[in-house]
């Protein structure tokens, strides 16, 4: 989905390194940002309604990716020298609320996270809470000012928690724009945001 969304959803069955270059411009925009040091991953995956059809759905789907996204990570540090105190999580709609819940799930894995245009409704345990603001980890939540209004509220609602939590966070309405990715400015301030440059 999130190929489609920034107008790349013809290289959706392109092998993953196809894919990867033409997302780079859009993730990482202008020639001031430099691709070494930086590695992207794509947990393959597409959502459906079903995956929200009750809670016990919700939770099994956290679970399912949740493992995946572990796994690809486990699989990256097995294969390459990643720094793994600067992971980062980002995702769009669906992919937003998992990567808002599994880094909640798991507060010592990530540095930060780019929640776009997601309910973000998962709330974490108050030992994982404690454990994400003691860590610093850092929660940039950008939605378009045109999205549902549920989803705003929700998005808005989580904001306040992390704020309660004492947890670095940025919400930002983005204006004039819809349900859709943070177009790559924004992405770009998210990006320095939660790695606190």
């Amino acid at each position: 989905i999130y190929l489609s969304r920034v107008g790349l959803g013809r290289l959706y069955r392109e092998p993953p390194d196809r894919q990867l270059d033409a997302l780079w411009p859009y993730l990482f925009p202008g020639t001031a940002r430099d691709r070494s040091g930086v590695v992207l991953v794509l947990s393959r995956g597409r959502g459906s309604s079903d995956d929200y059809r009750s809670a016990g759905a919700w939770a099994r789907t956290i679970a399912r990716y949740e493992r995946q996204v572990l796994a690809d990570l486990r699989s990256l540090a097995a294969t390459r020298r990643v720094d793994t105190t600067r992971l980062i999580l980002a995702g769009f709609s669906l992919g937003g609320d998992l990567a808002w819940a599994i880094a909640l799930r798991n507060p010592g894995v990530v540095r930060g996270v780019i929640v776009m245009a997601s309910r973000a409704s998962y709330r974490p345990a108050p030992s994982d809470a404690r454990a994400l603001a003691k860590r610093g980890t850092r929660f940039c939540l950008p939605m378009g000012s045109r999205d549902e209004s549920i989803r705003r509220r929700m998005a808005r609602a989580a904001a306040d928690e992390l704020a309660r939590l004492g947890i670095a966070h940025r919400f930002e309405i983005i204006s004039g724009a819809g349900h859709e990715p943070a177009p790559p400015a924004v992405f770009a301030r998210a990006l320095d945001f939660v790695l606190g440059r």
